[in-house]
């Protein structure tokens, strides 16, 4: 956090001594004391952007000093989101607008997006750029790339790792979702694991299921947080190693109900080492809040409410090295405040941002995102025909069946053959799917099973920025990737020869630039449209976005074909188009 001047340093004490005039004065503050767990009376005295004092008396004021009569409100400090990823079809800044509304004032995101597409100075100054913001933002350095795309992996050379892990707002590394390979040896996400061991900095570790051998061969690296427990067991066996434990409550993994019920039946729970999160989840997910929902959650769990809240304010600030600046009400901190109805209503009234009362109807600034490197899709000069998405017959097909809204397990099966390709007219729980780049040179074909019912969808947001196609109908298929394509990147939900939904994502195909309210009501049409075409799951936007993604299991579409995570190995190669 940057520091005071001397001459405003000196003006800082002073005002803290009740000498020098207030900057703002917030009077009859009942305020939770987040240190103790008290609720306290008093006066609030700020000079600028931070707290100087806290207690009985009245500060010295001046015809400039603001007042805020805070009788009618309970103040907690702002919500810390310890694990954002800002690109999740909302863009940085319609995701921090939002967020800063429901209370948060500080948040620690994710960079993949940014580095795997904006050259490094020009992220380097996006980030920058986001210091004018209300919002405290941080950033983590990438250490792999989700994907086994070469193309992609050559965008993060070394030497781009070790510039961003020198950034003063990278905050951390992580998440790393490689963590087996990288376990296993790979030289060089061994050598990004150390840099960042190196830098001193927090790791976030991904490590889903994973045995306490795993943990503490990760923990021997560098790693200090992990996100990735689905049960109360998994939370205390991270705890017990000293790794913090961030809970998630998401669209994919709404466990934080669980998580805390179980913890609730322990004899002791560590809560200092715990923090929750809502993992960058799509918009609709958000419609009841971001942070400030988790802290309902916790406490219609039960939670004590000094822990509910600290989980989301003192922790976080605590873990990274921020609590001298940011997490409490207290003299010295930065002056994020949230006026609240009362502690069971943690959703705030108003939101106080580094000393400043926010605008409620505030708005997210407009930028030149190409001013960044954040580009569009460009204009395809191909055009996807009907017969790009015939899947040859062979016995044995390595069909991916849906168990959840990102796993897919492998069924092999001989399927119906007509005229030399596999026709699923009589397996309505079947899909045709395709994944090919977006510049048309080639394709990877296969069949899912439990997806739902839909002629055609087709969309740029997935993990490896190609585009994936699936459906019934081949000439539907091929009608809505070229939508997409036409688009700029997006999302085409096509039936009967029209389009049903469709949503453009004009900044790398992955984000769109409308407000976070237009975005959830579109993404809630958009999984309604689908529930009723038999999709099943939580969540259709994750399920696009990662089917690219090899970090999960066990069948994944890449450029070099349909690949077993389980075998390590290509089940169908993928073929070129042109």
């Amino acid at each position: 956090m940057k520091k005071l001047s001397e001459q405003k340093w000196n003006d800082f004490v002073e005002v803290s001594l009740l000498k020098k005039a207030a900057t703002t004065w917030i009077k009859n503050a009942n305020y939770f004391n987040i240190y103790t767990g008290e609720m306290m009376e008093g006066n609030i005295a700020l000079f600028e952007d931070r707290i100087a004092y806290v207690g009985g008396k009245e500060p010295k004021v001046d015809e400039s000093t603001i007042v805020i009569d805070a009788a009618d409100y309970t103040l907690v400090p702002g919500y810390i989101e310890p694990h954002s990823h800002p690109f999740q079809i909302y863009n940085p800044l319609t995701w921090i607008d939002y967020s800063l509304s429901r209370g948060t004032t500080t948040m620690m995101h994710d960079s993949l997006l940014f580095f795997l597409n904006a050259p490094q100075e020009q992220m380097e100054r996006f980030f920058q750029d986001l210091q004018d913001s209300p919002v405290k933002n941080f950033w983590w350095a990438r250490l792999d790339s989700q994907t086994p795309s070469p193309e992609l992996e050559a965008r993060v050379p070394i030497q781009r790792t070790l510039q961003t892990l020198e950034h003063p707002q990278v905050i951390q590394a992580g998440e790393l979702t490689a963590f087996k390979r990288m376990l296993d040896g790979e030289p060089l996400l061994r050598e990004r694991m150390f840099l960042a061991y190196q830098s001193g900095k927090r790791i976030e570790a991904h490590n889903p299921g994973s045995s306490v051998e795993t943990l503490n061969a990760m923990m021997a690296a560098g790693a200090t947080c992990c996100h990735e427990s689905i049960t109360t067991e998994e939370v205390m066996r991270r705890l017990r190693l000293g790794l913090y434990a961030t809970l998630r409550n998401s669209s994919i993994r709404p466990d934080l109900p669980e998580l805390l019920q179980g913890l609730l039946k322990l004899e002791r729970v560590p809560w200092d080492r715990l923090m929750m999160t809502t993992d960058g989840s799509p918009p609709f997910f958000y419609e009841q809040g971001t942070v400030d929902r988790l802290i309902h959650i916790a406490l219609d769990c039960g939670v004590p409410v000094w822990e509910a809240y600290r989980m989301v304010t003192l922790n976080p600030a605590v873990y990274y090295g921020l609590d001298p600046d940011l997490g409490g009400i207290a003299p010295g901190r930065v002056a994020d405040i949230l006026f609240l109805e009362d502690l069971h209503h943690p959703t705030p009234v108003q939101v106080m941002a580094n000393g400043k009362l926010v605008e409620k109807d505030r708005s997210a600034a407009q930028i030149d995102w190409s001013s960044y490197g954040i580009l569009g899709v460009p204009a395809a000069d191909w055009k996807a025909e009907a017969d790009w998405f015939h899947v040859a017959a062979r016995e044995d097909f390595p069909v991916g069946e849906m168990m959840n809204a990102v796993i897919i397990r492998q069924r092999d099966e001989t399927l119906p053959v007509n005229d030399g390709a596999i026709d699923l007219t009589d397996k309505p729980d079947y899909l045709y799917v395709a994944l090919l780049d977006r510049a048309g040179t080639w394709i990877t074909r296969g069949i899912v099973k439990g997806f739902g019912n839909v002629e055609a969808l087709a969309s740029t947001y997935t993990v490896s920025q190609d585009l994936f196609v699936l459906g019934r109908n081949p000439e539907e298929m091929a009608a809505a990737a070229n939508r997409v394509m036409e688009m700029g990147g997006g999302i085409c939900l096509r039936e009967n020869k029209e389009s049903l939904f469709e949503l453009p994502l004009p900044l790398l195909g992955g984000m769109s630039e409308k407000g976070m309210a237009e975005l959830i009501d579109e993404t809630s049409q958009f999984l309604r449209l689908l529930q009723e075409r038999g999709y099943q799951h939580e969540d259709p936007i994750y399920s696009l976005f990662f089917f690219t993604a090899i970090h999960l299991p066990v069948i994944r579409f890449t450029q070099d074909g349909i690949y077993s995570t389980k075998q390590n190995k290509i089940l169908v190669p993928s073929q070129r188009l042109r």
